[in-house]
């Protein structure tokens, strides 16, 4: 039998086998970026970015007893937190509605006043008081807020990005040395998944609670280290949340694969057949229309996400616009070679057939790499 008879028959077997090989790879690899994606929100929830995390009395007395004067006794208020309602304003604006209270024990120095400040609220004097009532030997006093509470949130996962919101609190009075310690006494036994501290009807919107937390933190001013201020561990409370995936897939991944979709069919029309163009409207300025036209499709896309996380550096959905841009610009390449005669053998081989067959293998690739390095497996 000639050999070019055999080559002809097995020719077709060759490119069923390439293709099949494509396509296991490439699922193997978007496989590999879903799992992680799964995976990702168990491994990178933070808890509590500041602080020491404190559970119960004995845990917040060791975190705040090594930093107070060994000299003399510093009152203990007992405060806690409801939170009504929370709403992420802007990339780093969050919207916080609720209510403090504070136990105040018998004996309580009458030249110390009650309250707390929020220190990173619009106006840290936003919390007003409403009401007070005797419980036991103990007074408390109830105030409510509702204001903007500025965060510096790292979305470099984005969308698979989880946040930790806090109350930054600490004593109205700075002159006189009172620790804020949580008011464990108010809720059960203190667990963070069990999301004490929420209001059971507060609506996220596109994000899920993932814990609540009491944290104690100690910062250093240096205005407070002069004689008549008074500072001490400040409180916080902290708020875990993830962000739903289906908002940003359907806003921002779904587009993006549309995208490839095209460009890879854009494949097909790219022929090397000189009777074929015509038909298939295959010449340069078709090229450049179609390149330019992708390109700024995904520049607006990437700019509005930029926009929308407010963040400095990449996200990891940007990986996702730049894996784009370089296959825009490896099928503008393609077709140009083609045009111009560059690597004719290697290109014109069954009509394109290589460009086509790793189209989607090096996508899916890019972005299982630029999901490890950012998620990990």
């Amino acid at each position: 039998m000639p050999i070019r008879e055999v080559v002809s028959r097995c020719a077709p077997k060759a490119k069923l086998w390439l293709w099949l090989a494509s396509a296991v790879v490439s699922l193997t690899l978007a496989a590999g970026t879903v799992y992680s994606w799964t995976h990702a929100g168990s491994r990178h929830a933070p808890v509590a970015e500041k602080g020491v995390t404190v559970s119960s009395y004995a845990e917040a007395e060791a975190a705040v007893t090594p930093h107070l004067p060994q000299d003399r006794v510093v009152p203990r208020v007992s405060t806690g937190v409801l939170l009504n309602a929370l709403q992420f304003i802007n990339a780093h604006n969050v919207k916080a509605t609720g209510h403090i209270w504070q136990h105040i024990p018998p004996g309580f120095p009458d030249d110390i006043e009650p309250g707390v400040l929020l220190l990173e609220a619009e106006d840290p004097h936003c919390p007003k008081k409403v009401f007070e009532y005797p419980l036991g030997e103990n007074r408390v006093i109830v105030w409510s807020f509702s204001t903007i509470i500025r965060q510096q949130f790292n979305y470099e996962d984005y969308p698979l990005d989880h946040q930790d919101i806090w109350l930054r609190m600490r004593p109205v009075d700075m002159i006189h040395p009172v620790q804020l310690v949580p008011s464990f006494e108010s809720f059960p036994p203190w667990d963070g998944k069990a999301l004490n501290g929420l209001d059971p009807d507060l609506v996220f919107g596109d994000w899920t609670p993932d814990y609540t937390v009491w944290s104690l933190n100690r910062q250093e001013y240096s205005m407070l280290s002069h004689p008549g201020l008074s500072n001490t561990d400040e409180l916080y409370f902290n708020v875990g949340v993830s962000r739903g995936l289906l908002g940003p897939m359907l806003g921002r991944i779904v587009p993006v694969l549309l995208l490839a979709v095209l460009m890879f069919l854009s494949l097909f029309v790219i022929t090397t057949d000189p009777d074929r163009r015509p038909i298939s409207g295959f010449t340069a300025f078709a090229i450049i229309t179609f390149s330019v036209s992708t390109v700024l499709v995904v520049a607006v896309n990437d700019n509005a996400a930029r926009t929308e996380i407010g963040s400095a550096g990449i996200s990891y959905i940007e990986y996702w616009y730049f894996t784009l841009y370089v296959m825009t610009l490896l099928v503008a390449l393609n077709a140009t070679m083609l045009l111009h005669g560059a690597f004719s053998k290697a290109l014109a081989w069954r009509d394109n057939l290589l460009p086509k067959i790793l189209f989607w293998p090096l996508f899916t690739g890019i972005m299982f790499a630029a999901t490890l390095g950012y998620l990990g497996v």
